[in-house]
């Protein structure tokens, strides 16, 4: 039989058969289903059976997908939309995808008819344009509205105030200000949801126009001469943008050979 590659899985305390479940390689905490069990995003499965929770009606199966249409009259893409999941991921036991995938890779060898790959446009992929992330993906990353708050306030127990973008960034990457800015508009109004008092770093230096034109009169003038931090200013002082910051540098280099 088939063995997947290896990988660090979770295991926590749950109302389930054996008392513990697997959630895979998602970063807790998690939302829990408001009506229902389980949390939003995650598939638990029982550390000894290997059976899966419905979320639904709390039972626990080695298959969804006749439970589903026999007993709450829905498909398994109605199942996993409604609870955050992914659209690949599979309602079905450990055990049954071993076994499925020692079938399929035994039928690959014999037929041709079974090993075609995806399709272009494939519409079960998580990384297409302008589609919305699942709740699943999210937990994967630590990158949920729950998961968010909890490293921010788990870094203001750890600092003893609230942190700033540069405590946050230095504790977890400059990834979490991206998902905070894009989701809140800026970490200022995001410790207000939060009912934190905001702090301020004075890692970004103060920017003005002379500022630019003096670190390009050193250097061949083009955007990769800035920083990301410098790039988010640039456009403030030079509203036409790289062509107008060469226009300048060329006039006071004319000036000076005068």
């Amino acid at each position: 039989m088939p063995k997947y590659p290896k990988m660090t899985t979770t295991k926590i305390k749950y109302d389930s058969p054996s008392g513990y479940v697997n959630i895979g390689k998602y970063i807790p905490p998690f939302e829990k289903v408001k009506k229902g069990f389980g949390y939003m995003g995650v598939v638990v499965e029982d550390c000894k059976s290997g059976k899966l929770q419905c979320h639904i009606c709390g039972n626990w199966y080695g298959v969804f997908n006749s439970h589903l249409s026999k007993k709450h009259n829905m498909n398994s893409n109605e199942y996993r939309e409604m609870f955050g999941l992914s659209r690949s991921t599979a309602l079905k036991s450990k055990k049954v995808r071993l076994r499925q995938s020692e079938v399929m890779i035994e039928n690959r060898a014999k037929h041709k008819k079974y090993r075609s790959g995806f399709k272009k446009n494939n519409s079960y992929a998580n990384n297409r344009k302008n589609k919305q992330k699942s709740q699943e993906v999210l937990n994967k990353y630590g990158i949920c509205d729950l998961q968010l708050a909890h490293k921010v306030l788990l870094l203001k127990q750890k600092l003893n105030k609230t942190p700033t973008l540069l405590d946050l960034k230095s504790e977890y990457g400059g990834v979490i200000i991206t998902h905070l800015n894009k989701r809140y508009g800026s970490y200022v109004e995001y410790c207000r949801t939060l009912e934190l008092n905001p702090n301020f770093s004075s890692y970004n230096p103060k920017y003005s126009r002379e500022y630019f034109i003096e670190k390009a009169l050193s250097n061949e003038v083009s955007h990769r001469i800035f920083t990301n931090t410098e790039s988010r200013n640039f456009y403030k002082y030079f509203k036409n943008g790289i062509k107008e910051l060469k226009d300048e540098v060329n006039r006071i280099k004319k000036e000076g050979k005068k």
